[in-house]
């Protein structure tokens, strides 16, 4: 006679705790991965912002979860760097034409912080240390080769490759921050001195320039930068004259 009793299914097999499963789509997580979403979150709201709550969040995983990729917070933090370096521009410079380069240069690296602008911020937000991988090495020697053949001194050539990061990164987090994010109908900050409003606001301080200069056509952001670049341009130019000259 058939045995017609029901069978129990087989109880699923254990897991360790907070390993992703085989058959999820969480087994598709890798460190390339949790290094892009953590530059995602730190260039946008910046690197407080950047927890392995939140990053495991953004998965839909327990924070245990990630600790099969990562060590702790801290290589989160170098795999974000990391990847921000990753999309840091590799210009061709041209000594023959360095200003064209130059121009390059500048909006090359305004395109990378602008995609994540406080991404630069980490020595602000954190005291960890930072392993950036070769990449930022690279980089630095690339754009000071180019200073110095072009007709430099080392010297200067260092002061130029700071000053690419200063006039970027702050052009990125003072002027684009702002336009990027601004709603239609808000005042301009940016294309005048002082905005209309606050020279309204406080008509007991002569400003006679600051009023004129109100009738001066609104910038872009785009022409408020290539500003930024002219006058770097015209600081080079003196530099070679004044090498020249000696």
């Amino acid at each position: 006679m058939a045995d017609n009793k029901e069978t129990s299914p087989a109880p699923p097999a254990k897991r360790g705790r907070g390993r992703p499963r085989k058959d999820s789509e969480f087994a598709s997580l890798s460190k390339e991965l949790l290094g892009q979403k953590a530059l995602e979150i730190a260039g946008s709201e910046g690197y407080g912002a950047l927890t392995m709550h939140r990053l495991a969040s953004e998965f839909g995983v327990t924070p245990r979860a990630l600790y099969n990729y990562v060590a702790d917070r801290e290589e989160v933090i170098n795999l974000a760097m990391q990847q921000f370096l990753a999309i840091s521009p590799n210009v061709e410079f041209d000594c023959a034409h360095w200003k064209d380069s130059v121009r390059d240069a500048y909006s090359a690296t305004r395109s990378a912080y602008r995609a994540f602008p406080r991404a630069s911020q980490l020595s602000m937000d954190e005291k960890i240390h930072v392993m950036p991988g070769p990449r930022r090495t690279e980089l630095m020697e690339r754009v000071l080769k180019f200073y110095v053949e072009m007709g430099l001194t080392l010297k200067q050539a260092v002061g130029m490759v700071r000053a690419l990061e200063r006039d970027v990164l702050g052009f990125v987090l003072h002027v684009d921050y702002f336009y990027d994010r601004r709603v239609p109908g808000a005042p301009d900050f940016f294309s005048h001195p002082v905005p209309k409003e606050w020279l309204d606001f406080y008509p007991e301080v002569p400003a006679p320039y600051a009023q004129q200069a109100l009738g001066l056509p609104e910038q872009t952001s785009d022409e408020l930068f290539d500003e930024v670049i002219e006058l770097r341009i015209l600081a080079v130019e003196r530099l070679l004259q004044i090498n020249g000259e000696n």
